[in-house]
């Protein structure tokens, strides 16, 4: 039986060193937006648009921004700030758009593409590895979380 544990052990420790690190998050919103800081809670209820639909202060709807295929940052962001799977992130959208006609969040195939559109629109929300920010991005967005 010790044996046994210790090869679990050993096999857990191996696997732990071999796995991909978890990336480091910036959720983002425009410059425009007046929140300089948000905790993942609140991150959540905005994304989410779960208590309120558009942004206090800019008076602008609140557009959560996504990644169209599944990749670690939105595995972590979904897990650290959700609290949900993919799939249960692809039901609440949906549900929110049978029941109140809302529009799904807006998707992206890369980090530059939702930098690009958050720093365009001024209800956006979205999340990027923290590496995609560059000096002339950070000058475009405004960091309000980060998530390691």
């Amino acid at each position: 039986m010790k044996k046994m544990i210790m090869t679990l052990s050993l096999l857990v420790v191996v696997l732990t060193a071999f796995a991909p690190p978890t990336p480091e998050i910036a959720v983002i919103v425009n410059k425009e937006n007046t929140a300089s800081k948000l905790t993942a809670g609140e991150v959540k209820l905005y994304w989410l648009r779960k208590i309120k639909k558009r942004w206090p202060d800019i008076n602008k709807n609140i557009k959560p921004v996504d990644r169209k295929a599944s990749c670690s940052e939105q595995e972590a962001f979904y897990a650290k700030v959700l609290g949900m799977s993919a799939s249960d992130v692809e039901t609440y959208f949906t549900q929110k758009q049978y029941e109140s006609a809302e529009k799904p969040q807006d998707k992206f195939a890369s980090d530059a593409a939702i930098i690009d559109f958050v720093a365009e629109e001024p209800g956006a929300i979205g999340f990027v590895n923290i590496s995609s920010l560059s000096a002339e991005a950070k000058a475009r967005v405004k960091v309000v979380l980060t998530i390691p």
